[in-house]
């Protein structure tokens, strides 16, 4: 059952809120930047034949689109006037998202480097 009340889509976040969420967006906006390079680079890799590279490439590419955007609703947060709830909301998503795709990522590798701890042996 929802609390919010009906005025809630109207709440402004202050001044110095609206600089912590433009600067948030900010380095989230730097490291998805940089996390696309470089497993841009790491898929490249895959060219000389460094396969490792292009699945932890293709993994840093998806990771790193999700970052912006949860980078972009951040942004959103400080320069909109009238919607800030919805456009944290959108970011909590973005990141609740972001979060669970990592763990999800981590479970499969964890997983893999048991199969092939297990096949050794």
């Amino acid at each position: 059952m929802s609390t919010t009340s009906s005025n809630s889509g109207n709440y402004e976040f202050s001044q110095e809120q609206n600089l912590q969420f433009k600067a948030a967006s900010y380095w989230m906006g730097i490291m998805g930047r940089l996390g696309i390079f470089f497993g841009g680079l790491g898929c490249l890799s895959a060219l000389i034949g460094n396969i490792s590279g292009l699945v932890g490439g293709a993994v840093g590419i998806v990771v790193s689109v999700w970052t912006l955007r949860a980078s972009s609703a951040f942004s959103r947060v400080a320069a909109s006037t009238g919607d800030d709830i919805e456009h944290v909301m959108q970011a909590v998503a973005n990141i609740k998202s972001l979060y669970r795709l990592q763990a999800i990522l981590i479970g499969i590798v964890f997983g893999l480097m048991i199969l092939a701890i297990a096949s050794q042996a």
